[in-house]
Order: C-alpha cells, then sequence, then structure tokens
C-alpha cells in the first residue's frame, strides 16, 4: 500500500513521454481484472491508447502523486466521434438540443492504481468532470459492466458524487448489453465436422 496521500489533478490535451508511459502503466494496472470479468473487451491496446492519448477531442486527466508519478487516469470529451464505440447517433436521436450544442459528454475511463484506490483521487476525478457538465447543463455518460455495477457499486458512488455537484440532476440508465452462451456437453460419439 502506497504511504503518499498527496495526489495532485491535472488536464491534459495530449500526453508524451514520462505522463504517457505512467498513464499506460496506471490504466492497464487498474483495469486488468476486467480482461476475464467482462465479455467486451474493456481495455484498449497499446496502439489504442496512443490515439486517445494524442487526440486533441480528448481531455485526459491525470492523478499525480507526490513524486509525480501517474497514479489515476481518465478520459472525457463532447466529440462523441472520438468515442469509436460509442453510438453519436443515439444521443443525438435522444438529446438532439443538447447534442446539437455539444452539451453530451462521455468519460471514457476512470482508472486508478491500486495502491491509490482509498485516495479519493477517483471521487475528486470524476467530480471535476461533472463539475464541466454543470457549468453549463447537458448530460454526461459513462459505460460501466455488470461486475463493476453489482460488486463495485460505481453508479450509487458515481450518483453520490454527481449529487454534491448538483442539485436536480436525473438519472438514467441509458441502455443494457447482455451476453449469453450456449454450452453444449460433449457428443457420445465424435463428431467429423469441424
Amino acid at each position: 500500500m502506497a504511504t503518499r496521500t498527496q495526489v495532485d489533478l491535472v488536464t491534459r490535451t495530449t500526453l508524451e513521454g514520462e505522463l504517457l508511459e505512467g498513464a499506460w502503466a496506471t490504466y492497464q494496472v487498474a483495469f486488468e481484472r476486467l480482461r476475464v470479468l467482462a465479455v467486451q473487451r474493456h481495455l484498449m491496446t497499446r496502439a489504442e491508447f496512443d490515439d486517445v492519448c494524442a487526440d486533441r477531442r480528448v481531455m485526459k486527466y491525470l492523478g499525480l502523486d507526490d513524486e509525480g508519478r501517474v497514479c489515476a487516469f481518465g478520459t472525457f470529451t463532447n466529440q462523441l466521434a472520438a468515442m469509436p464505440l460509442v453510438s453519436e447517433d443515439y444521443f443525438a436521436h435522444r438529446w438532439p438540443q443538447l447534442h446539437a450544442a455539444g452539451k453530451i459528454w462521455y468519460i471514457g475511463c476512470v482508472g486508478v492504481h491500486p495502491d491509490y484506490r482509498s485516495s479519493g483521487v477517483f471521487a475528486r476525478m470524476v467530480s471535476q468532470m461533472c463539475e464541466v457538465v454543470e457549468r453549463t447543463g447537458g448530460v454526461a455518460s459513462i459505460d460501466i459492466c455488470r461486475h463493476n455495477e453489482q460488486d463495485l457499486a460505481l453508479p450509487r458512488l458515481i450518483t453520490r458524487l454527481v449529487d454534491t455537484v448538483s442539485d436536480g440532476t436525473r438519472v438514467h440508465r441509458l441502455d443494457e448489453q447482455t451476453y449469453w452462451a450456449y454450452e453444449f456437453p460433449e457428443p457420445a460419439i465424435a463428431s467429423s465436422w469441424r
């Protein structure tokens, strides 16, 4: 467990050098468990990560410990086209005026190194993102897998954080996708079809 308690939050439009490498290392360790807990891939490849970190349309949020090391990483944008798996058409249809005004925001990820999970950096990062939306009115959305919803109660935590930023915010479950598998028993006689 880290003994450092001071974590500064900074934002950048692009990352390179030591900040990029530190963000990648923290991102990997923060989301590693989802490799086997979520059906849909939740970790970007290194090339995808580098593309996001170079994309000026996506704001990068960093938690830096007292030695300047990246201990938290998040992404946030109101340019939905920058998020390759997000359906911009969905948001444009549901909230046409907000979409036209650029007031629909997407939190791509918020990951905290395990040594800093009780430091409050997650709450501070999400609160800062929500404050951006609160200043102009709009929508902030995030994708949360079932593990993070049921085991970590992230929607409830984020709702509490949102409530500290703004009174009267409405929470909507936007969509839900489930994955089903049909496991067949081993046949008594091996099939020749492969």
